[in-house]
């Protein structure tokens, strides 16, 4: 059976198994967070460094399961769903690879810098306040005086930010404009099941076309 890339229906898919895996790995590296973090002392270090700890929670644990998972995993169903829709190919298959990279690239650079930020800003704070680890309140008036200490120290890794948003802007701009180009733009259909003669007329084999 003809696919939708000119190939075999199996072989013309196999673009669409990378957004799959990306997804279950995010996935699971988000449930390995959350599971850390309901250790009671990591989630008084989380708690405990205020703003540093935001980074990793909410912040990371959430991007990770939500961009990393959910989206990445509904770009890679639209593009094996779509072309069945429209009985047409996608609009560029190029595009469609290019839209993968950079939202992969962006979305892992943009989770490690958020983690990374959490680490290194969660432990310069934690040399400095006894009991972070622990379950007793902590003085939130130093917590957040050296929170601002340890962003200027770190300010750099707020800048590596930046890139990786441009990045997975690149990548879903590129996943909405395929989508929509193939929507709109007419391309060639799927080829019609082949003709087959009956008696002294032409007809087609199927409803295919």
């Amino acid at each position: 059976m003809g696919g939708y890339f000119g190939v075999g229906l199996q072989e013309g898919d196999r673009h669409i198994v990378k957004y799959l895996v990306v997804s279950v790995v995010s996935l699971f590296i988000g449930t390995v967070m959350g599971v850390l973090q309901v250790f009671p002392a990591l989630h008084n270090w989380v708690v405990n460094t205020g703003q540093a700890g935001a980074w990793i929670d909410p912040l990371a644990h959430t991007h990770i399961n939500l961009v990393g998972g959910v989206t990445v995993g509904m770009m890679g169903l639209v593009y094996y769903a779509l072309p069945r829709v429209l009985k047409r190919p996608l609009y560029s298959r190029r595009l469609a690879d290019a839209s993968f990279w950079f939202s992969l690239i962006g979305v892992y650079l943009f989770f490690f810098v958020l983690l990374a930020l959490g680490v290194a800003e969660g432990s310069y704070i934690g040399t400095h306040v006894p009991g972070i680890w622990g379950a007793a309140p902590v003085d939130g008036h130093t917590v957040n005086l050296l929170y601002y200490h340890a962003e200027s120290r770190f300010y750099w890794l707020d800048e590596l930010m930046v890139p990786g948003g441009i990045l997975m802007g690149l990548g879903y701009w590129g996943f909405i404009a395929n989508v929509l180009l193939s929507v709109y733009h007419r391309k060639e259909r799927m080829p019609a099941a082949p003709k087959r003669m009956v008696g002294m007329k032409e007809t087609y084999d199927g409803s295919g076309g």
